[in-house]
């Protein structure tokens, strides 16, 4: 008798509901309309469709991005919130400043989507044509050469200084606010050279306003078949990308990430989506999260180094 109770007692009991039961928001720490915040709403919409729970993406700007980061740092931990980041909040500004979490282990790693080269572009009024030409030109003038950034610490300005700090070269770095203004000067031939994404500038290398010498990537890009590496060019082991990684609070459940994961790498798999991000350079990323953990503690070491070599400091 007791038995057939308990087992109408737990027959009565509510099923318990499975993830996600209530609606997910991805958080961007950047103002709409850029390359992460791009990726965010391709994923948005993905899991909408997979989860059957709505998907927003909120954009959250402010200090580069920390301020977004932390605030899914500090959510709970039930998959409900999570951000879409890039590597300045997560593996360059927190070697830099004091912010209010630890990217490896205040965050739980999920997914990176993508992950996209830059390209190394002079004023097409200059002479070099190819890496060896440049270095030549560098070497040869009194003071070195003026090198563009997107901003002090950006991967612009931290990919310059590894590319310069390597071959020992003397340059002076000149920081604008974002692609925009740098590209413009660049154009106009203020600067002997710019280090920014292929999103940014390369439709201006495809039009003719810049010269590409190489890009930034370990391997050449399918979209840019007949551009050198710039390890290729005469440095070995260079290596600098951008990315956008999918991060969610510290104790998400692993079945949780786990999924994320999966459906995340399934978003970017579908034709549209993977033409996309190949046409602004970038190439499919199928880390899983052990993987993305690992890249990130990479991304740290290499960006750590190059801050230390050039005592870079942010207000």
């Amino acid at each position: 008798m007791i038995r057939l109770l308990l087992a109408a007692l737990l027959f009565a009991l509510p099923a318990r509901a499975e993830w996600p039961e209530r609606p997910i928001r991805i958080i961007v720490p950047f103002p709409p309309g850029g390359g992460t915040d791009n990726v965010a709403r391709v994923l948005a919409q993905h899991l909408q469709t997979k989860l059957g729970q709505p998907v927003t993406v909120e954009n959250r700007s402010g200090a580069s991005g920390v301020i977004g980061t932390e605030a899914v740092a500090r959510a709970a931990p039930d998959g409900t919130t999570l951000a879409m980041t890039a590597s300045g909040p997560l593996s360059i500004l927190p070697q830099m400043l004091s912010v209010p979490y630890d990217p490896l282990t205040g965050l739980v790693q999920v997914a990176i989507p993508s992950v996209g080269p830059l390209l190394m572009v002079v004023p097409t009024d200059r002479p070099p044509r190819d890496v060896a030409t440049f270095i030549a030109l560098a070497r040869g003038r009194p003071g070195g050469v003026n090198a563009c950034s997107i901003g002090i610490a950006s991967p612009s300005h931290l990919a310059a200084e590894m590319f310069f700090r390597r071959l020992d070269l003397p340059f002076t770095h000149v920081p604008h606010r974002g692609s925009g203004p740098a590209l413009i000067d660049a154009i106009a031939g203020h600067c002997d050279v710019l280090f920014d994404s292929v999103g940014s500038a390369g439709p201006h290398v495809r039009e003719g306003r810049l010269r590409a010498l190489a890009i930034s990537s370990a391997a050449r890009s399918p979209g840019w078949p007949d551009l050198p590496t710039i390890a290729e060019s005469g440095l070995p082991g260079y290596e600098a990308v951008t990315w956008s990684g999918l991060v969610a609070p510290p104790g998400t459940p692993a079945a949780i990430v786990e999924r994320l994961n999966s459906e995340s790498r399934a978003a970017f798999h579908a034709p549209a989506a993977r033409a996309a991000l190949e046409a602004h350079g970038a190439a499919i990323s199928d880390l899983s999260p052990a993987g993305m953990r690992q890249f990130l503690a990479e991304e740290i070491a290499r960006w750590g180094a190059v801050i230390r070599a050039g005592n870079i400091k942010v207000d």
